[in-house]
């Protein structure tokens, strides 16, 4: 949800229409989940050389769908997005790529600054 809020708010911007986005968190911190992930250090997407086909074969069950998202938003465009927010990325042996600070506070605090740059707005402990 909060890549997708941000990613409305920008669209939505960029066609003159700007909308008001707001997040609810249920906890009193945004992006938890992220924090933990890849160990801590936030495996963001896999290997951005890889063809989406490739990529999607390790998720047999969830393929068809993956396939059509990734088509929309793939690897290349997802690495792009971090790029151009200031992550810098790294691709390990196994084609998982992490922030070269190997700790995923550099993604909370990319997606924060994007969510307030484009003006969305996030409240906590909305249960």
């Amino acid at each position: 949800g909060f890549m997708a809020a941000i990613q409305a708010a920008r669209t939505a911007a960029e066609l003159g229409a700007p909308l008001e986005v707001t997040i609810l968190e249920a906890t009193s911190k945004v992006l938890n989940k992220v924090k933990i992930s890849g160990g801590g250090r936030c495996n963001v997407l896999h290997d951005e050389t890889k063809g989406i086909k490739t990529i999607s074969e390790g998720y047999p069950r969830g393929k068809k769908q993956l396939l059509g998202a990734l088509s929309r938003f793939g690897p290349e465009e997802t690495a792009g997005w971090f790029r151009n927010e200031g992550v810098q990325l790294k691709t390990e042996a196994d084609g998982r790529m992490f922030p070269v600070t190997d700790d995923s506070q550099t993604i909370v605090d990319a997606l924060c600054r994007a969510a307030d740059a484009a003006g969305v707005t996030v409240r906590t402990h909305m249960r």
